[in-house]
């Protein structure tokens, strides 16, 4: 299990200045509306690959009156079979770039990080998760694969980054069709390697059993017609069938200026599996309780595998659920071996957790 020694923000959001460092696994972070309780989660969320909870842009993380100072977020952690670690992500004034340290020194890719560092959030806004975009469904999914394999963290990162080559190539009048053919050759090659490994994550979560708790658990499915292809046909064929499409489709993605197809376009199906209805239909209670039951079958999946367990941040969990569920969902939370936040406004909510979590106050970006 990772462990969070020590965190220090900077300008950061509605925090001048907070280092703490928590006394339990298990916390409990309680306190007003707009205190800063989802900023201290957000701040954890941006020391691991991606843009956070939020995923907000690097200019609004800055204190307000503070922009010309520029922001940090530092953790501290440590870890059963290696060395204990640090990992720092910041801005600067007047730049919209994120930058990232590892034990003090620049990282090259954010691959790197995510070699150290895990972690799986719920939000309220996820509440919506399964009848908005497919877009958030999308990162939802790779977010779960991550924390069970980091390389696919690069995989995403370089297809992104070939694909964005692609598009602004052909924002040209006159583009060269060798360097487009190179570059989607690339995106082919890591679109099989992402589809690829979608499957066989969606294949192990679907095997795997609950064994705490009463959550309703939900069946996954991608929506993707390469990922219909990988099943009936060999990779290299896949990635064949990727280049002569994306070369068929160059003058139309050049009208719409961005490419049209490929795994960036990939939606996720939830189902309810005892009732085989779809997600989406449900309830908000049962909603939120199937999001829970992915995130605790995600940590038996990774329990099964002998690999670290990500840290949880779980912002305001006890919405929606009734009160059975909500018992069943702190004890298990309680018993599982994974660095977890739990946030809420009221403490006496989470009254079960006395004596086994550390119980934070945050009253307008201070600790009390």
């Amino acid at each position: 299990m990772t462990f969070l020694l020590r965190l220090t923000l900077t300008n950061f959001r509605n925090y001048k200045r907070l280092v703490w460092s928590p006394e339990s696994q298990k916390t409990v972070v309680y306190g007003a509306n707009a205190s800063g309780k989802t900023n201290l989660l957000e701040a954890l969320s941006l020391l691991v690959p991606g843009r956070g909870l939020r995923k907000s842009r690097v200019d609004d993380f800055a204190m307000t009156g503070r922009q010309n100072q520029g922001w940090g977020v530092v953790g501290q952690f440590s870890h059963p079979i290696m060395d204990d670690f640090e990992i720092a992500t910041g801005g600067v004034a007047n730049s919209n770039k994120k930058q990232f340290r590892l034990n003090g020194l620049p990282v090259r890719s954010q691959h790197e990080i995510s070699q150290y560092l895990s972690a799986v959030w719920l939000t309220p806004q996820m509440d919506r998760l399964f009848s908005e975009n497919a877009g958030g469904r999308r990162r939802f999914l790779d977010r779960l694969i991550i924390s069970l394999e980091h390389f696919h963290t690069k995989e995403v990162f370089a297809y992104e980054k070939s694909m964005s080559q692609r598009n602004k190539l052909l924002a040209l009048n006159n583009f060269d069709p060798d360097w487009l053919n190179a570059i989607e050759e690339s995106m082919a090659r890591h679109a099989v390697a992402i589809t690829a490994t979608r499957n066989l994550f969606i294949q192990q979560m679907n095997e795997m059993m609950i064994v705490e708790g009463n959550f309703p658990e939900a069946l996954l499915k991608l929506h993707c017609s390469i990922a219909d292809h990988l099943s009936k046909e060999p990779a290299l064929v896949v990635e064949d069938f990727l280049r002569q499409q994306w070369k068929k489709d160059r003058v139309l993605d050049a009208e719409h200026k961005s490419t049209q197809f490929g795994v960036h376009r990939t939606d996720v199906l939830f189902i309810e599996k005892k009732t085989q209805i779809p997600a989406n239909l449900a309830s908000t209670g049962q909603q939120k309780a199937l999001l829970i039951g992915i995130i605790l079958k995600l940590t038996e999946l990774i329990k099964s595998q002998n690999i670290n367990l990500p840290i949880l941040l779980l912002d305001e969990p006890l919405v929606h659920l009734d009160e059975n569920h909500r018992k069943t969902l702190l004890a298990t939370l309680l018993n599982l071996e994974s660095f977890t936040i739990l946030t809420g406004t009221d403490r006496a909510s989470f009254e079960q957790c006395a004596g086994k979590a550390e119980f934070l106050e945050i009253n307008h970006g201070n600790i009390v």
